[in-house]
């Protein structure tokens, strides 16, 4: 079988209709939440955050970032409770949908099914999607699946030109407004593709673009009157994040940040680009003539929006100054980029090369999730680097904490690993850190728990003691230390120790109420 666009039209196989693209991701996805969620339950970055933050369910939570995935998660909680396996679900059940979308873009773009079909499973070679995903990334994935589902929605308005679809893209406009602040972009971006295009400009209809800020409002207005109730306080908030405040002058600022945004294109692009250029090079250097002259319409469309979303992040970043740019912020900016080069392509025929891009996709897809298994079996330094955090030995405290009556506490967590890591362990205390204030009642007894790290603490307590009763300008009731051990494949049982400060305190001190 040859996958071209004057391929023979029989049935069209199941992996390349919208189900069965929906049911290739979701496998791929559940296959990775079940290496993950049997291996530990600890929650690593960005989760552990997030576990402390939903305990309750807000309007809003925080300025920096919208509420939508805390709503996600927090309802994902009601089934599962405040384990991995919530934030795993809202992560890969978000991530199908977003195949699903991409594959719906791709096949209007893309005459031959089965390429559209190869181009939203290719989005495996982005690093981003690839790697970094199961890693991390919580709000990214909603802004994700907003951006692509509002694509789509606005093909289909274009198309069609019926108002239902204007209304159903500002609703999802909504959802990408409560994703991140940074989503107005992208629909900025699909308006002014569209309008700078002689075949679309035509159909954009001016009641219709009204009505999307209009059907947006209804989803946002919930976190919008947070805002106004917190105040102007976001504009400072953002100005910090986005490193406008520092000192180095706005020229300077400026071209650090272009800097980083060009740098963020390229890393983004690893390795799907490159593969495509070795692959397909002799149609890059003209040795190669098209069998079809141009490229379609949608196809047009998303090489525009990627274009225009480019050019309005540079114009924003000369403006303001901004350097925080990073690789991992680039989903939106390159987010219909295959697509487009994959209909661009079709043009020019190459049979076998396709199915040489095929099995380098599977072969990636294969070779990353065997790669995250030694880190999982075997956490040491050289297996996963770093503090392997996601396997720490969090479960050992459960017993010795129950034993001091934490299950119902305060507990206020050092850092935002052990505060969301113990609200796993105890899903009916109060979880408390530094960056996150506590919503609910204070409790009869109050914990103050960090981490010593993995030598034994010397007696008396030390530095560790000595920051407990500077912070609550008075000794602790009393002082434990506890230990985890960390598990390995083949290493002996007390091959890697964490250790484990807790200091009960008065529960009418000004930190547990």
């Amino acid at each position: 079988m040859t996958i071209s666009a004057t391929a023979s039209r029989a049935q069209t196989p199941f992996y390349a209709t919208p189900s069965g693209v929906w049911a290739v991701v979701a496998l791929w996805g559940l296959s990775h939440l079940l290496l993950r969620a049997l291996s530990s339950p600890v929650l690593g970055t960005d989760d552990m955050f997030e576990n402390v933050l939903v305990q309750t369910l807000q309007a809003g939570y925080m300025l920096r970032q919208p509420p939508f995935y805390e709503w996600l998660l927090w309802s994902a909680q009601q089934v599962f409770g405040p384990t991995i396996w919530a934030a795993l679900f809202v992560k890969y059940g978000l991530i199908s949908i977003a195949a699903l979308f991409l594959f719906l873009i791709a096949r209007k773009a893309v005459s031959d099914p089965r390429l559209a079909a190869l181009c939203a499973f290719s989005y495996s070679l982005y690093y981003q999607f690839g790697w970094n995903l199961h890693e991390g990334v919580t709000h990214t994935v909603v802004l994700t699946t907003a951006c692509v589902a509002s694509a789509y929605l606005f093909v289909k308005a274009l198309e069609t030109e019926r108002l239902v679809f204007y209304v159903l893209f500002g609703l999802v406009a909504g959802a990408g407004l409560l994703a991140k602040h940074s989503y107005p972009l992208f629909a900025l971006a699909l308006v002014l593709a569209a309008a700078s295009d002689r075949e679309w400009r035509p159909k954009l209809r001016l009641t219709g673009l009204l009505l999307v800020p209009l059907a947006a409002v209804l989803l946002y207005s919930p976190y919008a009157w947070w805002i106004v109730s917190e105040g102007l306080a976001l504009l400072s908030a953002v100005s910090k994040t986005m490193g406008m405040t520092d000192e180095a002058s706005h020229v300077l600022r400026a071209g650090e940040g272009l800097g980083k945004l060009a740098f963020g294109l390229l890393g983004f692009s690893v390795p799907l680009l490159p593969i495509l250029l070795v692959l397909f090079w002799p149609r890059y250097i003209g040795r190669r003539e098209p069998v079809i002259p141009s490229v379609t319409a949608v196809a047009r469309l998303c090489g525009r929006t990627v274009l225009a979303m480019i050019a309005l992040t540079a114009l924003i970043i000369v403006v303001t100054g901004a350097t925080y740019v990073k690789e991992r912020h680039m989903h939106p900016l390159m987010l219909l980029l295959p697509i487009y080069l994959f209909a661009d392509l079709e043009r020019f025929g190459f049979q076998r090369r396709w199915r040489w891009l095929a099995a380098i996709v599977i072969a990636v897809a294969a070779v990353a999730f065997l790669a995250r298994v030694p880190g999982l079996a075997a956490p040491d330094r050289f297996w996963c680097g770093g503090n392997c955090r996601h396997m720490k030995p969090y479960a050992d405290l459960q017993a010795p904490l129950a034993g001091l009556g934490a299950a119902d506490a305060t507990l206020i967590a050092d850092d935002g690993y052990t505060g969301g890591n113990l609200r796993v362990l105890f899903p009916d205390a109060r979880i408390v850190t530094s960056a996150i204030p506590a919503r609910t009642a204070a409790r009869e007894k109050c914990f103050f728990i960090w981490e010593e790290g993995d030598r034994q603490p010397a007696a008396p307590a030390g530095e560790r003691f000595a920051r407990v009763a500077f912070w609550e300008a008075q000794a602790p009731l009393s002082v434990h230390y506890l230990t985890g051990t960390w598990p390995h494949l083949w290493k002996g049982p007390d091959w890697r120790s964490t250790w484990w400060g807790v200091a009960e305190l008065d529960p009418s001190a000004p930190a547990c109420r």
